[in-house]
């Protein structure tokens, strides 16, 4: 049986889950995540010379040769660096969410949120995520991802979610690659762009991460890796293969 299915039996034979010790919950601290590769996760608020940093973000939008990336996020591709500016201080400032920009060699390229944080239940949300065309199909991308895992479950979550529009494949496939489980569809969830919005929702629990983990480092490891920086084996497979033997 796995974690999240025990149960117990209360005084009248009825089924209950088990008792949680919510003590250990607490909500991530807002500071610089530090990874492989001159990659960096910083906090919206921790971001110097803001000024030049975001004309820096602006280009590389600008460079993107299409606008597909922005098909499901909840706002449009801003038109200049002041609108981006404001576009972040609108989106990226709401209660118990951190924001982060994605550096890599002192470039900005791209952001993505630890954010929905409902520290009581110990449950935490990555979203808004905006990986640019540098960005995708990247090992690094690939790290991020691992870095906001590691932290929320270092911070005592017991689960991450994810969650997207049915209707983005690029999103649910990614999702399951990066080892979320699928756990239903909220049907005319929400309405973003005068659209409907039926939400895929997927999720890591707790006990589950101290497997997927395993996949993930052996994954992040130079040796999965050629001399043309070319991966030896899929995340998927070493996700699966620690699963299998545990």
């Amino acid at each position: 049986m796995k974690n999240y299915q025990k149960n117990r039996l209360n005084e009248y034979q009825q089924p209950i889950g088990e008792l949680v010790d919510k003590t250990h919950f607490q909500m991530i601290e807002e500071k610089v995540l530090n990874g492989q590769s001159q990659l960096r996760l910083i906090p919206f608020q921790r971001l110097d010379d803001v000024g030049n940093r975001i004309n820096q973000l602006y280009q590389v939008i600008e460079s993107e040769p299409d606008e597909r990336c922005w098909t499901y996020l909840p706002y449009e591709k801003p038109i200049n660096a002041e609108q981006l500016l404001d576009c972040l201080e609108k989106n990226f400032g709401f209660e118990n969410c951190i924001h982060y920009f994605i550096e890599v060699d002192r470039r900005l390229l791209g952001y993505i949120a630890l954010m929905n944080a409902r520290v009581a239940v110990g449950a935490i949300e990555i979203g808004n995520v905006y990986f640019s065309h540098e960005l995708r199909r990247q090992k690094v991308s690939t790290e991020v991802i691992y870095l906001l895992l590691y932290t929320s479950f270092q911070s005592g979550f017991r689960r991450v979610e994810w969650k997207c529009d049915d209707l983005n494949q690029p999103s649910k496939n990614a999702a399951l690659r990066f080892g979320f489980t699928y756990e239903g569809l909220f049907r005319q969830d929400r309405i973003y762009k005068g659209r409907n919005r039926n939400t895929a929702w997927f999720s890591i629990l707790d006990g589950e991460w101290l497997i997927i983990q395993k996949g993930y480092e052996a994954w992040l490891s130079a040796d999965n890796f050629d001399k043309d920086g070319l991966q030896n084996n899929k995340l998927s497979e070493l996700i699966h293969k620690f699963i299998d033997l545990a």
